[in-house]
């Protein structure tokens, strides 16, 4: 058969074993792996072994117990890897009571698919894993290799899921990744913004508050805070292949039902103060205060310059620098693709084919694995569900939203490794 004829074999496979596919995915649900704790070892060993009895072949690697990775393959012969990359762990339920079902139910009911990491991202996992099992049982016959990687550690930074496997395991690095978080079905994304996270510590000498101090740990952070706050906007033109993109994406986000009004964030620096703890009680004088601060530079602006833009809004405070530690402990630059990369135009015309919609190349504002891909200069693309109460109360995702998924992943391997 000829590739068109293994793609029409394919999505037709998919149609008929979609019911067999939910279950797989409904299973996957009920497992929780909620970050924090972030323990995944239920559910991928639940995944071994449904790739076990596929006959595929399964390696774990857990440089972090508790949070293992996952890796399968199916080789043919010389020629590309494309990898396909997912995670496993998801943001915590948090309050039951607010639900309407149970978040762990992963059933299917009036046309969806309920639970929590339904959308962020264990459909998307799944499909994944699902296109390496229909490449090995339909024995589609490709130039190369289709590698299987669902991590642990997303939610909390990756620096022991995807990350590590780049470091540490040469065929994770493939030739080309196509990673499956949610999206919208209209969108392949191909690049997103930083993600820094600081650590600003204060220590003073205390006291009582009777006898107040300009070295009042917490007052000291409050300034802190406000200055690095108005960091917030800031922008540097970005690289001209893009330049088109981004507005695209300024545009969608601006008149997204979930983001209306919000077009800036596309590409502009943003400032989140996440935490502040310090002090003891209201009449003592607080000798120590701990912020941590997220800031997202837009594509255009390196962790280098942020670093210095922060570092000046320090010491525009007057503040006693020598109270003060910083600390960088999460530095993830801005990165992307190009538009015309091979892995981003099939992604986007399969997924045109498939769905029957307008597909837009676009960036974002949010964060994936595929960061690490870019990094390294390897083509990658992100295509995967809409996104319906990603990290709030009642998450799930269209029944038909999961099909689609898996059918423009398929096509997309199919089109990418096969001649």
């Amino acid at each position: 058969m000829n590739k068109a004829q293994w793609k029409k074999t394919a999505l037709r496979e998919i149609e008929e074993r979609i019911g067999e596919f939910e279950k797989l995915l409904g299973d996957v649900i009920r497992i929780p792996t909620d970050n924090p704790p972030g323990d995944t070892t239920a559910c991928v060993g639940l995944l071994s072994d449904h790739l076990k009895s596929c006959g595929l072949p399964v390696d774990i690697y857990e440089p972090k117990k508790g949070s293992p990775n996952l890796i399968s393959y199916h080789a043919g012969g010389s020629g590309p890897n494309l990898v396909l990359n997912g995670h496993i762990d998801q943001f915590p339920v948090n309050d039951k009571e607010q639900w309407s079902f149970d978040p762990y139910s992963g059933e299917c009911r009036d046309g969806k698919i309920l639970g929590r990491g339904s959308g962020d991202m264990k459909a998307g996992s799944v499909a994944s894993l699902l296109c390496l099992q229909l490449f090995h049982e339909l024995k589609i016959p490709l130039e190369g290799q289709l590698t299987l990687t669902l991590v642990s550690d997303e939610e909390s930074g990756s620096r022991w899921g995807s990350r590590w496997l780049l470091d540490n395991v040469p065929i994770t690095r493939g030739d080309s990744c196509l990673n499956s978080e949610p999206t919208r079905m209209t969108e392949v994304l191909i690049g997103h913004k930083g993600m820094f996270w600081l650590r600003v510590t204060i220590n003073g000498p205390g006291g009582h508050a009777a006898l107040p101090s300009d070295e009042n740990a917490v007052a000291m952070a409050m300034k802190i805070a406000r200055a690095v706050k108005a960091i917030q906007g800031w922008k540097l033109p970005p690289p001209a292949e893009l330049a088109g993109t981004i507005e695209l994406s300024k545009s969608l986000t601006e008149t997204g039902p979930q983001t209306s009004g919000q077009g800036w964030v596309v590409d502009s620096t943003t400032v989140n103060i996440g935490s502040i703890k310090g002090g003891v009680q209201a009449n003592t004088i607080p000798p120590y205060c701990e912020m941590e601060i997220d800031l997202r530079p837009p594509i255009g602006i390196t962790g280098a310059q942020l670093k210095a833009k922060v570092e000046e809004a320090i010491q525009s405070t007057n503040l006693n620098t020598d109270l003060i530690t910083t600390e960088w402990y999460l530095d993830f630059e801005p990165a992307y693709s190009s538009p015309e990369d091979r892995i981003v135009q099939l992604t986007r015309d399969n997924a045109e084919e498939i769905t029957k919609e307008k597909v837009d190349i676009t960036t974002s504002y949010g964060s994936t694995d595929t960061r690490f891909w870019w990094a390294e200069g390897i083509p990658a693309a992100v295509y995967g569900t809409d996104l319906f109460n990603i990290g709030e109360a009642d998450e799930c995702i269209p029944r038909k939203d999961f099909e689609n998924c898996i059918k423009v992943h398929m096509a997309t391997a199919i089109d990418y490794l096969c001649s």
